[in-house]
């Protein structure tokens, strides 16, 4: 990794357990802004990563796997990672707009077809923005922004 690249992957003979690192660099400023969410999103993007190689590895039917683990893994990637994600993505869309953005441009971004992107813009634009995409421009309360009060709805 040199010190313009923000994501490297150390290999397995060097990474701390043997199988390869994932290493994601912030600047001071992001760090600042992020606050404790860089952390807690590292840690669900880790159980997305760990969920994904468990499904390729073990066969879900022998029961290699606890009840418990599938649960955190579920949680983790249903209730906190996807609505934080969602809410990043219709953050990105209504800046897009915002900023005088083609629906052709959103469109290729999204990778759909025109039709499809010109529903999602038009969708966003008549809804009133939703707690996880509060959450994505004004943080939580580390910003001063207005915390989500349930991540089990992920809305």
């Amino acid at each position: 990794m040199n010190a313009k690249d923000p994501i490297a992957f150390v290999p397995s003979s060097t990474s701390r357990l043997g199988g390869g690192d994932i290493v994601i660099s912030l600047t001071p400023e992001q760090t600042q802004k992020l606050g404790m969410d860089a952390s807690m999103l590292a840690d669900w993007f880790h159980s997305a990563l760990w969920a994904l190689a468990t499904l390729r590895t073990v066969n879900p039917a022998e029961c290699t796997v606890s009840a418990s683990s599938w649960h955190t893994m579920i949680n983790d990637v249903e209730h906190r990672l996807l609505p934080r994600l969602e809410g990043i993505r219709d953050a990105l869309v209504r800046a897009h707009d915002s900023s005088g953005g083609s629906v052709n441009d959103l469109a290729l971004a999204m990778d759909v077809p025109r039709s499809t992107a010109q529903y999602r813009r038009d969708v966003l634009r008549r809804s009133q923005k939703s707690t996880w995409e509060d959450w994505a421009v004004f943080g939580g309360p580390q910003q001063g922004g207005q915390a989500p009060q349930d991540d089990r709805d992920g809305q």
